[in-house]
């Protein structure tokens, strides 16, 4: 981590995708092993290290509470058919959830291509007639 004047050995491991995400205008928030990206025209991003193996990126949504589970499931069945990079799939508290994953070590090329991905299945989350509709 020259470019940081930091050390590899005492670096955070998300140094990189921090400053990745701050350097395209997010802000950034941080734990130990996962960071959050807020923007205010893209979607909110966690990072969350996968040691060893690379990183999940996840942005998670809050579902209207009255929707029909099955229509619910259904809509994630048609986004995960309309999705080129990302998987929906609804979590234990009933969230949406979006993620996809990067295999290996920071890449800053590999990492802006990722963020390119997100944002094209985003834009397609968007644009569903429903997503308006079943999310808070």
């Amino acid at each position: 981590m020259q470019d940081l004047g930091i050390s590899d050995a005492v670096a955070h491991p998300l140094a990189y995708y921090r400053n990745h995400l701050e350097f395209n205008g997010y802000h950034v928030e941080e734990d130990d092993d996962t960071i959050f990206g807020r923007h205010l025209r893209k979607a909110n991003l966690f990072v969350r290290q996968m040691l060893g193996r690379g990183v999940l990126v996840s942005t998670i949504y809050s579902v209207e509470p009255n929707i029909n589970r099955m229509h619910l499931l259904e809509y994630v069945n048609d986004l995960n058919t309309v999705f080129l990079f990302m998987k929906a799939y609804i979590g234990q508290d009933d969230d949406l959830f979006l993620e996809t994953f990067l295999e290996g070590d920071y890449d800053r090329t590999n990492f802006s291509i990722l963020l390119d991905n997100i944002e094209y299945d985003i834009a397609t989350f968007y644009k569903n007639e429903l997503t308006k509709e079943y999310l808070r």
